[in-house]
């Protein structure tokens, strides 16, 4: 979840995926598959402010848990364009269209364009805040961590026009109320970050939320007025529940 300093307020990046594959036409927040080069070592080097042992506990996982890091990092610059990355100085970087081409083409690694610009991954300024794992009546299962970081300001959302067709940045309120699609953490975490306000009350909360263990949620299946419902344990309903969000292939 990266946020920005708007004119009225908090203001969040929302991407609208392609119809085919999950969560199809569905308004989602950058994000994407954890990939082998993301636990590149030459990568964890270039992480400023984490380590792997740190990073890894916070994930309760064995080891690599900062390549969840990374990955953020690189799925937002694949599909966003947007480069959460510094320089030497902490200065925030720009990168050219063809890098990001080569990245999302694989002609390139991510490490190695980090090797040839000298980009530091400024990891401690994101927010590990939540892990959700789909229902068990899904055919497909999703294991995703959340975080949350502030966008570095001038930086432009361009959406990349292979997996993700619009990026925009809305208000959380504007964006339930358009009634758009959304995929169902997507609502639970602009319900979350409307309630903030801010971006200055949404960054204390993740920084609150991940100082101890973050727990798993788990949404469950539940008939409400003769319609299956995708449900958080505290009763808070997430929306419609439906197969066509899970696709087996």
């Amino acid at each position: 979840m990266l946020l920005r300093r708007g004119r009225a307020g908090l203001e969040v990046l929302m991407l609208r995926r392609i119809q085919r594959g999950a969560f199809g036409g569905a308004w989602v927040f950058p994000g994407g598959v954890l990939d082998d080069q993301d636990r590149d070592p030459a990568l964890y080097r270039r992480c400023l402010g984490l380590g792997d042992d740190r990073a890894s506990r916070l994930l309760a996982v064995r080891r690599d848990g900062l390549a969840y890091w990374v990955a953020a990092i690189r799925e937002t610059f694949e599909e966003a364009g947007l480069l959460l990355a510094v320089n030497d100085r902490g200065q925030a970087r720009r990168a050219p269209l063809m890098e990001r081409k080569a990245l999302i083409g694989g002609r390139v690694r991510f490490a190695e364009l980090c090797r040839r610009a000298n980009w530091k991954l400024p990891v401690r300024r994101m927010r590990y805040v939540s892990h959700w794992i789909t229902p068990s009546a899904a055919p497909r299962r999703f294991s995703t961590r959340f975080f949350l970081a502030e966008s570095s300001p001038g930086l432009k959302a361009q959406a990349d026009g292979r997996e993700v067709l619009q990026a925009r940045w809305f208000e959380p309120d504007r964006a339930l109320r358009q009634e758009i699609p959304l995929a169902h953490p997507t609502r639970h975490f602009l319900r979350t970050l409307r309630e903030m306000g801010n971006v200055d009350k949404a960054m204390a909360w993740a920084a609150s939320a991940g100082r101890g263990s973050v727990p798993v949620t788990r949404p469950e299946v539940r008939r409400i007025d003769g319609k299956l419902m995708s449900c958080l344990p505290t009763g808070e309903v997430l929306g419609p529940f439906s197969m066509k969000h899970y696709p087996v292939t």
